[in-house]
């Protein structure tokens, strides 16, 4: 078991389980029955928690590989650099992105964001077209636009 945040917590969980599951039965043993009480639901509150938290990280990792787009794709090619995302604090490897959070007309800039981080966010992968394209494409507004000059000017006389 690698030391990640989330195994930690449930390890901790885990050992606050057998402590009151111990105090459980001590107090049962004892005949200290508002003890036993006490003890008895901190315990299966305890089972709970742990159970809830084992959901929600097994379906946090199921929706993370289910689609994120941020994610290097199959056989592409990424280098091996780390990198400290700047919104969770978290290594990892590339690819990382920039990105600008723009609240209440506050403005922030992150230069190396992780893809958990823009997966989590909502962003939307921006798909872009070649040189060749874009070229055409000003070419054809630059004659379109003089076209509707050439029109104004005809009407305007």
């Amino acid at each position: 078991m690698n030391n990640t945040g989330a195994d930690i917590a449930i390890s901790t969980l885990g050992k606050l389980i057998d402590q009151e599951l111990a105090a459980v039965r001590a107090a049962s043993r004892d005949g200290n029955r508002p003890f036993y009480e006490i003890s008895s639901t901190r315990y299966h509150a305890y089972l709970t928690a742990k159970d809830e938290i084992t959901k929600a990280l097994a379906d946090a990792v199921e929706e993370r590989d289910a689609g994120n787009p941020f994610l290097p794709q199959r056989d592409e090619l990424v280098t091996q650099d780390m990198h400290t995302c700047d919104l969770c604090g978290r290594w990892c490897s590339s690819p990382v992105y920039s990105i600008g959070l723009i609240y209440g007309g506050q403005a922030k800039t992150f230069t190396e964001v992780c893809a958990d981080c823009m997966w989590r966010l909502k962003f939307q992968p921006v798909k872009t077209i070649p040189l060749d394209s874009y070229r055409l494409f000003e070419q054809w507004l630059l004659s379109r636009s003089e076209a509707e000059e050439e029109t104004r000017g005809r009407y305007d006389r």
